[in-house]
């Protein structure tokens, strides 16, 4: 299976919501849809396929980390970090990648709404202008929102903190069928990281 039919699979269940398109058992297993439509994703099914495709995607990047809220997400080598202003964080961003010619970006942004939870979140964007194809998405084990703006070329996938953020990466031009197949991989690579803590939590229990 190449390289372009597995990422294309995938672009379509993170973009639009749905596993229908999967062409096969094996592929499939990349994106599970709940009994009330929701799609999963999970990063180490999306390793299997990578692994099998005539070329690693997976490869050609790294996961960076966002130590502000012990999230990680893997970042095509293409996308190169853009330094943050003063502005910028205040703004609330955290993270801006964008390629070389600067056609392509992906930007994770860190906003206080106020403690809305999901719910509140997905209702204010229903009634936001320019908002399309509002979907619920779980990337590894977490509830999300993903939408659209077309006019902006713009999807978008927004989590929220306990702490009453929502943590939000964004991602353009999602008219490019190449870029949509990248923005595949980084979405559903979207996973806390691991802390200390966490890792010797883990060890204990495995002991």
């Amino acid at each position: 299976m190449t390289k372009k039919l597995i990422a294309g699979m995938l672009a379509s269940c993170l973009i639009f919501g749905s596993v229908a398109v999967m062409a096969d058992d094996s592929t499939a297993e990349s994106a599970e849809s709940t009994a009330t439509g929701t799609v999963e994703l999970h990063w180490e099914d999306i390793e299997a396929l990578d692994a099998a495709a005539d070329q690693s995607l997976i490869s050609q990047g790294e996961f960076k980390n966002f130590d502000e809220i012990a999230v990680k997400m893997w970042v095509p080598n293409v996308l190169q970090e853009v330094e943050l202003t003063d502005e910028d964080r205040e703004q609330g961003f955290i993270a801006y990648y964008q390629t070389a010619d600067e056609d392509a970006a992906a930007s994770v942004v860190y906003a206080d709404v106020q403690g809305m939870d999901l719910e509140t979140y997905k209702a204010e964007l229903e009634k936001t202008e320019g908002v399309e194809k509002i979907e619920d998405l779980v990337v590894n084990g977490i509830p999300c929102v993903s939408y659209d703006m077309p006019e902006a070329d713009t999807t978008c996938i927004s989590f929220a903190t306990e702490a009453g953020y929502i943590l939000e990466f964004s991602f353009k031009p999602m008219s490019d069928e190449g870029f949509q197949s990248v923005v595949a991989y980084m979405g559903a690579s979207i996973q806390p990281e691991e802390t200390e803590e966490a890792a010797a939590s883990e060890a204990e229990s495995v002991a």
